[in-house]
């Protein structure tokens, strides 16, 4: 379900695969209903004709359902009532798409008793996962803290060049081509703070806490040139790296941080950590820090490609098809 730049890149890998079998697809675009699944992909034929319904999506004799529905600019009521509907079909549901899912505990109530009630009703399970959240922001970091005894701070960096990106909206919304005075106005403080606190309280509760407060700070740097993306032009002296950083608040004490550096340009402007030589394979960098006894540092590529990210991203969801369908009934994390 959903075909847009990650949904793609897991209908191409659901159609390759020897385990998995599609059987149907639920598109949102008019011009896509009725056209062969394989066919809006670049792939053979697959037989399968995509629909805009959501029951005859419900209908079908599926196991499992990979959600990549967008769910920006809808309320999470709504995202809770089509999933839950999926469960209660009898059909497993996998998805990166929803963050309040990383850490179910982060639901509300009624939403979680719902989904729960579907997964009982369905015998069905329900799993979100990803790479960020879902990997290298929580359970990579728990490994890496597990390495040192008693941990007095995890701290998750990452840097993403995003020259490839063409969606104006994602340019737009980070604030690239601002100039800085543009950038302090339009910028609303503390935004982001819903999306990071259910990875963040999963590496929590990975690390035996429990969360008390998310902070959030924002960093830019501005282009020393002009430059020009598919996205967006970035004139001279305007915002060409965006660096969002979240505090995790444990009984007082920062114990837990999560940053992720945004930059346009390949050639960084400014010097935060951590950094990619410019001309390097490297498409996304990780790096984990555990202050304790011993000090652990852990830096995670993804090589190659435009968005390895976003391939990652699916396959983590694709891989992850057969065991929720062994799994007991529930939603998981």
């Amino acid at each position: 379900m959903g075909t847009g730049y990650t949904g793609s890149i897991a209908l191409r890998q659901i159609l390759r695969s020897p385990r998995l079998k599609l059987v149907g697809q639920l598109v949102h675009s008019r011009d896509k209903v009725g056209a062969d699944s394989g066919a809006l992909v670049g792939e053979p034929a697959a037989g399968v004709v995509a629909t805009d319904s959501l029951d005859e999506l419900i209908a079908l004799d599926a196991d499992c359902v990979s959600y990549f529905a967008a769910v920006s600019g809808h309320e999470g009521s709504e995202v809770v009532d089509q999933i839950s509907a999926m469960l209660a079909s009898g059909k497993n549901v996998v998805t990166p798409s929803y963050h309040a899912l990383f850490h179910p505990p982060t639901l509300d109530d009624p939403s979680r008793n719902q989904l729960e009630a579907a997964c009982r009703q369905g015998n069905s399970s329900l799993l979100a996962t990803g790479i960020a959240p879902g990997f290298a922001t929580d359970i990579l970091a728990v490994h890496a803290a597990s390495m040192s005894e008693l941990p007095t701070k995890v701290s998750v960096e990452e840097r993403i060049p995003c020259g490839s990106y063409r969606v104006p909206a994602f340019f737009a919304m980070l604030g690239f081509g601002r100039t800085a005075d543009e950038d302090a106005a339009m910028h609303r403080p503390g935004s982001m703070v819903p999306t990071v606190t259910p990875p963040l309280r999963l590496l929590a509760q990975g690390l035996g806490l429990t969360l008390d407060e998310v902070r959030e700070h924002r960093d830019i740097a501005l282009a020393d040139r002009d430059h020009r993306f598919d996205a967006g032009e970035i004139p001279a002296g305007t915002v060409a790296s965006v660096r969002m950083r979240f505090d995790g608040i444990v009984d007082g004490q920062q114990r837990l941080h999560y940053s992720s550096i945004w930059s346009m340009p390949d050639e960084a402007v400014e010097r935060w950590q951590p950094e990619i030589a410019f001309g390097s394979p490297t498409r996304r960098l990780t790096r984990i820090t555990v202050e304790g006894n011993p000090p652990v540092q852990l830096d995670f590529a993804l090589n190659g490609g435009e968005l390895p990210g976003s391939t990652a991203t699916a396959a983590r969801v694709v891989n992850a098809i057969p065991a929720v369908c062994a799994a007991n009934p529930g939603v998981l994390s």
